[in-house]
């Protein structure tokens, strides 16, 4: 091998890696803008549609109002210690923050739907357990 072919095999080499170099960034870049670019026009979309994000607000504050007025209920009744009204109202903290959080932007997607759901599921089901696991609050009427 001369020296002249180690050159050139030097220069392509360096080239095609440049090349690539400078390639890939831009590929790189491409694929979250496009990303980005879908879940804006789906928020846009939504925009457009307000009778969407009315339905997901008002089925999300209605089902705030049934669980809190459950646990006035069962308070009221002594079904629910102490202990346990603090631990719901921990979790009805965090649904009203995920709520606040997906009405920020001012749309409420699917998924943000679906995890303040999952979140009122789950305060739901605890609310439940404190009512019917036969520990009663001293002093209760």
């Amino acid at each position: 091998m001369n020296i002249r072919s180690t050159t050139v095999r030097w220069a392509i080499s360096l080239g095609l890696v440049g090349g690539f170099a400078l390639v890939a960034p831009q590929a790189a870049q491409a694929g979250p803008a496009r990303a980005h670019q879908v879940r804006k026009a789906k928020r846009q979309d939504h925009a457009h549609r307000p009778h969407v994000q009315q339905q997901r607000k008002a089925k999300v504050n209605r089902r705030q109002a049934k669980q809190a007025q459950r646990v006035r209920q069962g308070k009221r009744s002594g079904q629910i210690t102490r202990a346990e009204g603090r631990k719901i109202q921990r979790q009805q903290r965090g649904v009203k923050r995920a709520e606040r959080r997906a009405k920020a932007d001012g749309v409420v997607t699917k998924r943000e739907a679906r995890k303040i759901q999952t979140k009122q599921n789950r305060a739901s089901r605890t609310i439940h357990r404190a009512k019917h696991n036969d520990r009663k609050r001293p002093g209760a009427r």
